[in-house]
């Protein structure tokens, strides 16, 4: 079965906003591109990810994507939330063929093969995998055969338990496995000191 991945990323000079306080423009742009190229080479390593999609507002994102060998997939027009995003991105692959889909967030500097291994493995047994951050509200992977089965409930902080909602509504059966290496992502200073005292 044919399973791609799809990172949703908002162009590096507007990510990490929430850094502003501790890390100027270019800081920030450079920390981003760095935590995106970490999870594409990890995806890109992992033999259960066949192809990898990129989703961004970002036409210099979306060429830097290009010149990795990544699909780039275009945000639908006006300001869509981050749920509509992924959920038309979602869509287009199933269109290309896509059965199982992994969405995975571009901060995750502690992802690892064996997180992406065991996502998928884990698929094999329910509709959905939900991996969520470090706190338990947020949704840092998704996995969900097929793409288009649960639409997205990310962009908000409690995005975990809507995903578990909507799930339960739709009758689908979810696994929720924890991962250091998947809840682990770079959003406020607390996490950068973290980050860099590694």
């Amino acid at each position: 079965m044919s399973t791609w991945a799809l990172i949703p990323i908002k162009g590096f000079d507007q990510a990490k906003s929430r850094l502003s306080d501790v890390l100027g423009p270019e800081e920030r742009a450079r920390l981003a591109r760095e935590l995106f190229e970490h999870v594409v080479s990890v995806l890109r390593q992992s033999p259960e990810v066949d192809e990898i999609a990129v989703v961004s507002d970002s036409e210099a994102t979306r060429a830097h994507a290009a010149r990795l060998g990544l699909l780039a997939l275009t945000d639908p027009p006006g300001t869509p939330g981050l749920a509509r995003v992924v959920d038309e991105a979602l869509s287009d692959l199933a269109n290309r063929g896509a059965e199982k889909a992994v969405v995975c967030m571009s901060d995750l500097p502690d992802l690892t093969r064996e997180d992406i291994a065991d996502v998928v493995r884990a698929l094999k047994e329910t509709d959905v995998v939900l991996v969520p951050d470090r706190l338990g509200e947020g949704t840092n992977v998704i996995a969900q055969a097929p793409p288009t089965v649960l639409p997205s409930c990310l962009g908000h902080e409690d995005s975990l338990r809507r995903h578990l909602l909507r799930a339960q509504e739709l009758g689908l059966s979810v696994s929720v496995p924890l991962s250091s290496g998947i809840a682990f992502d770079v959003d406020d200073a607390l996490d950068l000191e973290r980050l860099r005292e590694r």
